[in-house]
């Protein structure tokens, strides 16, 4: 009987971890948000940062510091998140007042650079 019961407890115990685990498996340390979207739905594709981005000249300070993972089943991707201010390597002056900037493999011969008004303040 006391083993049955160590069992239906440990059994009981084990459920509530997987519950409360499973709401933050799909994100990462630095994660702001996930999305089942595709990735490029994030924002308008700039042809130009994108090539300002292949060059080396428009990106991330720190890669990843802040991302959106996309979880769904197209378009599964992590994008790097910065802006005016905050992360944002911009020597050329090619960033816009009031957007946010998500980067998709930033350091490699296909980065694409995604744009989207900021969110407002709440």
């Amino acid at each position: 009987m006391m083993r049955c019961l160590i069992l239906v407890t440990l059994a009981v115990a084990f459920t509530y971890l997987a519950l409360a685990s499973d709401a933050s498996a799909n994100r990462t340390k630095r994660q702001y948000a996930t999305s089942k979207q595709p990735y490029w739905q994030v924002g308008q594709l700039d042809p130009l940062l994108s090539k300002a981005c292949r060059k080396g000249e428009f990106g991330q300070r720190k890669l990843k510091l802040l991302t959106i993972g996309f979880i769904g089943g197209k378009g599964r991707a992590q994008t790097g998140i910065a802006k005016t201010g905050w992360n944002l390597a911009d020597p050329n002056g090619l960033a816009q007042p009031k957007m946010t900037y998500h980067f998709f493999n930033q350091g490699y011969s296909n980065c694409k650079v995604y744009k989207a008004r900021n969110p407002r303040s709440r």
